[in-house]
């Protein structure tokens, strides 16, 4: 997530808010940590409880200074914050009513992680100068489908062990279908930042665009490793080689 907050900052052309980086690369740890300790079959109640019990000191002290940072931000910043934030305990935890956390319902627990990303990776570092258009959520809109793509591959990985109320994408739709669906996803992204880049001008203050020899690279990373995904997978492969695609992007923008 740091990669591509400092992404948007580079793309945008906006000085980069060093609080907010390390919120957001403190926050992914602090929320891997909590999603990895707590089951998704148990009440809300035992779910905070595991939470607090089984995740390492260190995290939650991780977790504080996050909450800290956030009195740094702007409000309409804070604002967006607390409603990424209950998304993410929503994934996390159950709800009350016995509801599942949205990490149990396959179909859309992807869609829901590609929110959040999205949200704090680009719509909120942008909207922290207020720097909200039409432009800005097409480029929110094209983040989330290319995050969606670029978490497929650990939903193959997961395929044959998770025993959720409702089957992934590949549990579902089977491994090609799949693969299909995130090739599309994929060129309707790269469609945008088209249009992003050489469509008609967009009334904004800000002229964002991903458009580049970087992205089209990513591009292709991603879509290779959604091709060569399967269920029987190395550990290694979505670990590193998948999450190493938005370290690589980053660095390439320093080269081209």
């Amino acid at each position: 997530m740091f990669c591509l907050v400092l992404l948007t900052y580079r793309y945008a052309g906006i000085p980069a808010d060093w609080n907010y980086l390390v919120f957001a690369f403190l926050g992914t740890i602090v929320a891997y940590s909590y999603i990895k300790n707590v089951p998704a079959q148990v009440s809300f109640k035992s779910g905070v409880f595991l939470l607090l019990q089984r995740s390492p000191w260190w995290v939650h002290i991780m977790g504080i200074i996050s909450v800290l940072l956030v009195a740094t931000f702007s409000v309409v910043q804070q604002i967006g914050l607390v409603f990424f934030m209950i998304l993410s305990l929503a994934y996390i935890l159950p709800g009350p009513a016995k509801l599942a956390p949205f990490r149990d319902y396959g179909a859309i627990k992807i869609v829901i992680v590609a929110l959040v990303w999205s949200g704090v990776t680009v719509l909120l570092p942008l909207r922290l100068l207020h720097h909200i258009s039409e432009k800005t959520l097409l480029l929110f809109l094209a983040q989330t489908l290319w995050i969606i793509v670029l978490t497929i591959p650990f939903e193959f990985r997961d395929s044959g062990k998770d025993v959720l109320r409702h089957p992934t994408w590949p549990q579902k739709l089977g491994p090609l279908r799949t693969k299909i669906l995130g090739t599309v996803l994929l060129m309707i992204c790269a469609v945008i930042h088209l249009y992003l880049s050489v469509g008609p001008e967009i009334e904004s203050d800000l002229l964002i665009t991903f458009w580049g020899s970087p992205f089209l690279i990513t591009l292709c990373l991603t879509c290779f490793g959604l091709l060569m995904a399967q269920s029987k997978q190395s550990y290694w492969y979505s670990a590193f080689w998948i999450e190493a695609i938005p370290i690589a992007w980053l660095l390439m923008t320093y080269f081209y």
